[in-house]
């Protein structure tokens, strides 16, 4: 009765939370959406702290987390995505290229491509519409400009479209696509910690998460596949798969670039292979485009870096307030370098992930972005390492986005937001480092008394077959 008592008290916090998912997820008040942010992490992290407490055989304890996982997802595709409309930019994209157009060639509201346009799309202007172009309301951000999307992004796309018979479904297609990637990154995650022997509770963290659920499974943002590539190529490192593990780094950052990141604990063993295959991988996924357009193919990545103050050194919230603005960008590109080769010389090729998520947790606090899609890759790394202690990282830049763009807050408040982050992130790993030397210490001090001293030391106990243990 006592074990399964933590079970029904887990069944009711996730009854709740997917509850939570299903009545909050189709409103978008701004201040509706905030609440949904803090409720749903709420009740997450709760649930997790319980799970912890479960003690279940491995197969049984992967089913509670992937089935809960999967529940949430398919919660997460019963309503059009909530607080993002970046999936009609990957619908444009795909109908263009599959129309025989280069989708770095136009930008939205080219008058070439108004033979594309749909109702879905483009519909009759209105009283404050924020995306106008003739005649009528784009649904696709930032009409004016060419697509930020690499190439492995955008052949996604256009496979997706290809499966959904041309589009059927409109939002469906992509949101599906992404809660099944999402669930076999939870798989993948499943398998690892399984094989290591490390405790499964962490592939809750994201399998749970509502990074996972909200900006993957609802909003249908493409960071999943970056991801998944991402895990992969860590699990090809680890099992001395070394130019595997460069090709399918090459393909995360032809997702998305930020994978990048998990670049530096890959080069430990054999690094002109690994660096050399990722490189080529890029390489080789931009030729056709360069072919067909030439530079275009460098879409609104310049733009896209100056709308979010990274080129005026704006945008780094916690170095702002020592630096000047015109200094932060250098000072930003330098605490990167030298975490970068703190990761080269700490990284285990066994374990590259250790690593990785120091990197990529300190990637968000430098550059403190205000997307939290952008976090999964650190969830993840979090996930699979079982660094717990960056989770609050994780949170920041979600909770930045919808204070600073739906509550309007001023900017004070994200350096707040972050500065927390980092706060708990560092109270996290040092108690987490005392506890370590403490079982560091209690191992020593049992290794040097005997059998009929343990009864003194305080935490030692004698194990069942006879032999010292650490309690």
């Amino acid at each position: 009765m006592i074990r399964r008592l933590p079970l029904a008290v887990l069944g009711c916090l996730l009854l709740a939370e997917a509850t939570a998912y299903a009545v909050l997820l189709p409103s978008h008040a701004a201040r509706h959406n905030l609440r949904l942010e803090i409720t749903s992490w709420a009740v997450f992290l709760l649930a997790v702290l319980i799970l912890r407490r479960v003690r279940l055989a491995p197969r049984r304890m992967g089913a509670l987390i992937i089935g809960a996982g999967i529940v949430f997802q398919v919660i997460a595709v019963l309503t059009p995505p909530t607080t993002s409309d970046d999936d009609f930019r990957y619908i444009w994209d795909a109908k263009v290229q599959l129309s025989g157009t280069d989708p770095y060639r136009y930008p939205p509201a080219a008058p070439q491509l108004d033979h594309l346009r749909d109702r879905f799309v483009l519909y009759p202007s209105w009283s404050g519409c924020p995306w106008p172009i003739p005649p009528g309301c784009s649904a696709v951000n930032r009409p004016s400009v060419r697509t930020i999307y690499p190439p492995v992004a955008e052949g996604t796309f256009t496979a997706i479209r290809l499966l959904s018979f041309g589009g059927h479904g409109n939002h469906l297609p992509l949101q599906l696509a992404a809660a099944l990637g999402s669930i076999a990154v939870a798989w993948l995650l499943y398998r690892r910690r399984r094989e290591r022997d490390r405790p499964l509770w962490t592939v809750a963290l994201w399998a749970w998460c509502p990074i996972t659920v909200i900006d993957y499974g609802n909003n249908a943002h493409i960071d999943w596949l970056a991801v998944l590539f991402a895990v992969l190529a860590l699990g090809a490192q680890s099992s001395r798969r070394p130019a595997r593990a460069g090709l399918l780094a090459g393909a995360a950052i032809a997702t998305k670039i930020y994978p990048a990141l998990i670049l530096p604990s890959l080069v430990k063993r054999r690094p002109i292979v690994v660096v050399g295959v990722a490189v080529a991988t890029v390489a080789v996924s931009y030729v056709p485009h360069v072919l067909a357009v030439g530079a275009k193919v460098i879409g609104y990545l310049p733009g896209y870096l100056r709308e979010e103050h990274y080129t005026s050194g704006q945008r780094f919230l916690l170095l702002q307030p020592a630096l000047p603005s015109r200094v932060a960008t250098a000072a930003a590109v330098l605490a990167l370098a030298a975490v970068a080769a703190w990761v080269v010389r700490r990284s285990d090729p066994d374990r590259p992930e250790d690593a990785a998520v120091v990197m990529a947790g300190a990637a968000i606090l430098v550059t403190t972005p205000s997307y939290g899609w952008y976090c999964g890759l650190l969830l993840a790394l979090i996930a699979l390492s079982g660094e717990v202690a960056w989770l609050p990282v994780t949170l920041a830049p979600g909770l930045w986005y919808l204070v600073h763009g739906d509550v309007d807050a001023p900017v004070w408040v994200g350096r707040v937001i972050f500065a927390a982050a980092l706060g708990l992130t560092l109270v996290g790993r040092s108690v987490r480092r005392a506890g370590r030397e403490g079982d560091r210490r209690g191992v020593r001090l049992a290794s040097r008394v005997g059998p009929r001293d343990l009864d003194l030391v305080p935490g030692v106990v004698p194990a069942d077959d006879g032999r010292q243990a650490a309690r």
